[in-house]
């Protein structure tokens, strides 16, 4: 058993505060698990990917925020840059060793027993929570779940097909493989996918459901009787194709399915990667930036989180990769409250 490191000195790591000296100390501590049992070498790939991403959503969604300076206080300087993805990274992976004993005593019977590498279940994951959270698939590809979202997908997909099913608004990023559709099945309409990145927002508690294309191109049908039934991997001639700055419209009560125009300034555009750069910016002249940048309306909970300075260089991110960032930075956790984002 290796001697364990001190918590507050990882927190000072992942924050980039530590001295030359406890950068090294980590470092050794962190080598030193090279050649120890992984614990996790009977998980598949997905399934340690999937591990991996609900440790680190739960420790991000459970830490304590630290006390936030008043306007009269020297203002906080943060920079995030991509050396603290890197930071990060080590602490989650820590945590999934920790965590895969856990896992891997309850489930090794299990493991033992199957006959089969080939044996399928089911992932379900569902967004309690006030944020967007993302979901990789065995694919590699990736869902954001906008809050109260619901995705269920298989931890190996199909030969023939990738098959998915969700409910409320989620987007999607898809790994592109004209060999193996992919197809997503929610309430009242099934989606096919013959492009990369779209919205789908289907739910119980709206007449409507619709599919919004940001990249690529998208096939949208009504799903027979509003269940569960035979999904064909072809394009058949019910289906409405559309494409990128179009989206797909169901009304439920009306039974219609048509394809229109999608404004410029759409729900979509929160998942446009765009490249920003904040050099020594207060909060409050970065928020009007991402507000034009990613058609969103952000508030902040007090005034004293407008003083914090940041130092940033968000190249490639879309929206929800920026407020991840803004929250491992900066300490500042927000929320979808109606039609805004909160900061608080």
């Amino acid at each position: 058993m290796k001697e364990p490191i001190r918590i507050d000195l990882l927190e000072k790591y992942i924050k980039g505060d530590c001295t030359e000296a406890e950068i090294a100390l980590v470092k050794q501590w962190y080598l030193s698990f090279e050649h120890e049992n992984d614990h996790v070498s009977d998980l598949s790939p997905a399934e340690e990917k999937q591990l991996e991403e609900r440790i680190y959503f739960s420790i991000i969604s459970n830490l304590d925020l630290v006390q936030l300076q008043t306007p009269q206080e020297q203002p906080k300087v943060v920079t995030f840059r991509k050396w603290y993805a890197a930071a990060a990274a080590a602490v989650v992976v820590f945590a999934l060793s920790v965590m895969a004993v856990i896992y891997t005593q309850k489930t090794k019977d299990q493991h033992l027993a199957a006959s089969t590498v080939s044996d399928v279940h089911l992932f379900n994951v569902s967004n309690n929570t006030g944020h967007i959270y993302k979901v990789t698939l065995p694919d590699s590809s990736a869902v954001w779940l906008n809050p109260s979202a619901k995705i269920s997908y298989p931890n190996v997909f199909a030969a023939g097909s990738r098959q998915v099913s969700i409910s409320g608004e989620c987007f999607f990023e898809v790994t592109k493989n004209p060999q193996r559709p992919f197809i997503i099945s929610s309430r009242s309409i099934v989606t096919k996918v013959w492009g990369t990145s779209f919205l789908v927002r289907d739910n119980e508690q709206s007449n409507m459901a619709d599919v919004s294309v940001l990249t690529g191109k998208v096939s949208v049908s009504v799903k027979a009787n509003g269940k569960n039934s035979t999904i064909t991997t072809k394009l058949t001639k019910d289906e409405v194709m559309i494409y990128p700055h179009q989206k797909a419209v169901y009304l439920n009560d009306k039974h219609t399915l048509t394809s229109q125009a999608v404004e410029v300034r759409s729900t979509v555009k929160q998942y446009q990667r765009t490249h920003l750069v904040f050099d020594n910016k207060p909060l409050r002249d970065i928020i009007p930036v991402l507000d034009s940048s990613y058609n969103v309306n952000i508030k902040v909970s007090s005034e004293k989180l407008n003083h914090y300075i940041l130092n940033a260089d968000f190249d490639g991110f879309n929206l929800p990769d920026v407020l991840n960032a803004l929250k491992k930075s900066l300490n500042v956790d927000y929320a979808i409250v109606n039609n805004h984002i909160e900061l608080k």
